[in-house]
């Protein structure tokens, strides 16, 4: 019953004297705190949300926008807000110039690669921002904020506003609004979740939660929470809103308490009472100790609940604080407004991770740096364990034999260790934080595994830094950092590929250790340069030279580089070379006159024979892998000119549109979803000389009309037909005969009216004369099985292939001999889980 001040009403009816004996509450400030009602039954849950306007559904365990595994906060559903918007409600009663805490429970969906940002506001004005939510996995639970505010008006909304870039999701749960005073003189309220019990909103009675969660409190035996003037709450006014929490029966509810000062005093607060006809036994521990005891019986009729405050030192960080019902049986334990007061430390700052994403090739191995706050050293040693969950992307170099690492920090010791992280196989995973001591955790790993030659190759991995732009550059050494559209090193010309470029100010190298490469054979490197519009006092007197060298070894200059001013399109450079080893390092060295800086975008090498013609980012792998489900429209990318419909650019065998077949260089395949259009002038022709256009080529979701055009004449138009499974995309050869010098190759989708076709292509080349398609390559896949075991296949049409394996690399190689089966058009190759980690290859 709320908000009921008024004396009891007795009715009659028919004789029957009934009373009704009101409870004093205040209404609960947040409604629907845990969006349990209004749940969609049909997948994937969209529906409006009841009292929260612009959230865009419900989820339950099973997702998908919760991640399954993760724990939900408090009781059977999360709500989720899937893109940018806000997520909103009115909230009424509040008492202006008091301090009020927001709490919430918050997740990142993980899924599709995009990121999200979680900003908490009151009546506009901002409060709080979380950045780059990370996604919670592997059991870990959600996140939580705790945001301090002092509204001016007794009403006012509440708003969670979610930025995304590409598909990303943020999920909540447990919000709750509860009325706390600022500390004076460092003295305070530490921040406790769900500290009033408030964020279950209105529990059927008899409210029970067991075993499901009740926010920010972990539970033993049966648990829940009441309503005033419900079966378990039918005595006693308590001090804070509607819902108080009970324990019937021996069982208990405790949680862990951050950011203390060791040494400092604390004390605990509760509120407590018990159900009418019973005496329950309360304990009151922190951390083993058991602090204050008692038989508790009712206070009865709107009596106010008792209080009990004890006190205790901190020798930790941190402390557990538990209420424990001791006694067997029916007896029910009552308790609200749980607080902890005392010295209120500066925030203890999250584990510090550099860098936060890595990009490595199979074998390659990146060094993160982890740092623990030296607040938490000062106290005690601390232990950090950590884990990937598929092996079969990468590795933690000296793991345990279950893939864990330990990493030990001394009392008093240094705070800064490092790790290495090894690549393995293609594909996307993240470091786990297994254990943290009680310490946050804001930003994880995560690591990309990739078989392209250059990674980063476009420098969108990671987002450029703030200001002007100066930071380290994923995947590369050296360098002196990224700049946007905004500049100010990029202050001329247009940005070839998608958002972002990478600039060496002065003299400077930018480097990359290239692997995978075939000795003797030719290739093309190609990138995109241009170098600043700038500096004073003497702005025409600065050029810049740029060297370019691959294992030692000077394949290229350039000099005398000048800006290419305006809207202007920067300078194409594709250098041909041919390795003496598989492996190298590939180098970017200027030599500046004046004041000069040079700008550079969408590095990529392909594998070309001697008097090809020259295509501009052949085969995709200057784009790089966008992040969400790949879409790069309406932004550029690297050589092509791209009309019409969705466009973009994803993993061959990862998707979501490459869903099927195997593409037949390096990682990336570019799809064109709808009728669109992509052309690309292409220079260097003979006039009257025939050329034959080759390229790899497949469908996603259906058959699907496209054509090669050149010149606007018609080369080939076909319905292309999904290839399924792991089959190598087909390849396609048309012939044309120029009239010029140059023209304008251009491939068009053309699905029917109404249908979701994709294209995908690869891998696309202009050669001198008639010549055939070649040979289709066969592609070698990896994919974990439900029972963690490791799935390897290749196409069975492909005969005479060999799986081979090796514990080392780069060698060591030898014929696998494990069975192989046939499912389906693929061979197969079953490695159990636990099985010790290989590198695997197919040969003939």
């Amino acid at each position: 019953m709320k908000n009921n001040s008024l004396p009891p009403l007795f009715l009659a009816l028919a004789g029957l004297a009934v009373a009704t004996q009101p409870i004093l509450a205040a209404d609960s400030f947040v409604k629907n705190p845990s969006f349990e009602s209004n749940y969609n039954e049909t997948w994937p849950h969209y529906s409006a949300v009841d009292a929260w306007p612009g959230a865009s559904g419900i989820n339950e365990s099973g997702g998908p926008f919760h991640n399954g595994g993760t724990p939900i906060p408090d009781q059977t559903r999360v709500a989720f807000k899937q893109g940018s918007g806000d997520v909103s409600q009115d909230i009424v009663g509040l008492t202006p110039g008091k301090q009020y805490w927001i709490q919430v429970f918050y997740d990142a969906r993980n899924c599709c690669g995009g990121t999200i940002d979680l900003i908490t506001k009151f009546n506009g004005v901002e409060l709080d921002k979380v950045a780059n939510v990370k996604p919670s996995t592997d059991g870990n639970p959600y996140k939580f904020r705790n945001v301090p505010f002092k509204p001016d008006v007794e009403t006012g909304t509440l708003t969670f506003t979610t930025v995304s870039v590409g598909d990303a999701t943020m999920v909540l749960d447990a919000v709750t609004i509860v009325q706390r005073d600022e500390a004076q003189a460092n003295i305070g309220n530490l921040a406790v979740m769900n500290p009033s019990f408030e964020a279950s909103g209105v529990v059927a009675d008899p409210g029970i939660l067991a075993p499901d969660g009740l926010a920010g409190w972990t539970g033993e035996g049966q648990y829940g929470v009441a309503s005033l003037g419900t079966s378990n709450a039918d005595n006693g006014a308590a001090p804070d809103q509607d819902n108080v929490a009970f324990i019937g029966g021996a069982g208990s509810l405790s949680q862990v308490v951050p950011n203390l000062v060791a040494g400092a005093d604390y004390t605990v607060t509760v509120a407590y009472n018990a159900k009418s006809g019973t005496k329950p036994h309360l304990q009151l521990k922190v951390g083993g100790a058991v602090l204050f005891e008692e038989d508790v019986t009712p206070v009865g009729g709107t009596n106010s609940y008792r209080t009990k405050s004890v006190k205790f030192t901190a020798t930790d960080i941190q402390a557990a604080i538990t209420f424990a019902q001791t006694k067997d049986g029916s007896d029910v334990l009552l308790l609200d407004e749980v607080r902890v007061a005392g010295q209120v430390s500066a925030v203890i700052p999250p584990l510090g991770v550099n860098p936060t994403k890595a990009e490595l090739g199979p074998g390659q191995k990146g060094t993160i740096t982890l740092t623990v706050p030296t607040q938490v050293l000062a106290v005690k040693a601390v232990d950090i364990k950590l884990r990937i969950g598929n092996v079969n992307v990468a590795t933690l170099v000296g793991a345990d034999a279950d893939g864990m690492l330990t990493l030990h920090y001394d009392k008093g010791g240094a705070n800064t260790k490092t790790f290495e992280v090894e690549g393995v196989g293609r594909g996307t995973v993240r470091v786990e934080f297994v254990e943290t001591a009680g310490i946050n955790v804001v930003n994880d790993v995560g690591v990309d595994v990739v078989s392209s030659f250059v990674r980063n190759s476009s420098f969108e991995t990671t987002e450029a830094p703030g200001g002007v732009g100066y930071g380290a550059i994923l995947a590369w050494n050296g360098g002196s950092g990224l700049n946007t559209a905004a500049g100010p090193f990029h202050d001329n010309g247009v940005i070839p590929d998608r958002d972002q470029i990478a600039f060496l100010q002065a003299a400077t190298t930018l480097s990359q250790q290239l692997s995978g490469l075939s000795p003797g054979q030719n290739y093309w490197l190609q990138f995109y340069y241009n170098i600043r519009n700038c500096c004073p006092p003497n702005t025409t007197d600065f050029s810049m030279d740029l060297a370019v060298r691959f294992a030692g070894k000077e394949i290229a200059k350039i000099e005398k580089i000048a800006p290419v001013g305006e809207q202007n399109p920067y300078y194409f450079k594709n250098l041909e070379f041919k390795p003496d080893s598989s492996s190298g390092l590939l180098e970017f060295v200027t030599t500046p006159t004046g004041d000069a800086t040079f700008l550079l975008d969408g590095v990529n090498i392909v594998q070309r024979d001697p008097g090809q013609i020259v295509v501009q980012n052949p085969s995709f792998e200057g784009t790089g892998s966008p992040v969400g489900v790949g879409y790069i429209q309406p932004r550029r990318l690297g050589g092509w000119e791209i009309t019409g419909g969705g466009y973009g650019i994803n993993i061959t065998g990862v998707g979501p549109f490459t869903s099927n077949g195997s593409a037949p260089d390096q990682d990336r395949v570019l799809f064109l979803q709808g009728a669109v259009n992509a052309s690309q002038n292409i220079t260097g022709l003979t006039a009257g000389q025939k050329y034959t256009v080759i390229y790899a080529v497949n469908s996603r979701n259906g058959n699907l009309a496209y054509g090669v055009f050149f010149d606007e004449q018609p080369l080939l138009e076909e319905e292309i037909t999904p290839v399924g499974g792991t089959e190598p995309y087909p390849w396609r050869a048309v012939v044309f005969t120029p009239a010029a010098s140059e023209g304008v190759l251009r491939f068009s989708s053309v699905p029917e009216a109404g249908a979701d076709r994709t294209l995908l292509l690869d891998d696309i080349r202009i050669v001198r004369g008639e010549v055939p398609p070649p040979a289709p390559k066969v592609h070698i896949l990896a994919a974990l099985t439900a029972e963690g075991n490791l799935r390897i296949s290749w196409s069975a049409n492909a005969t005479g292939f060999v799986l081979e394996s090796t514990t080392n690399l780069p060698g060591g190689w030898a014929n696998d001999n494990s069975p192989v089966t046939v499912e389906g058009n693929e061979n197969v190759v079953t490695v159990t889980a636990g099985a010790k980690a290989r590198y695997y290859r197919l040969t003939k």
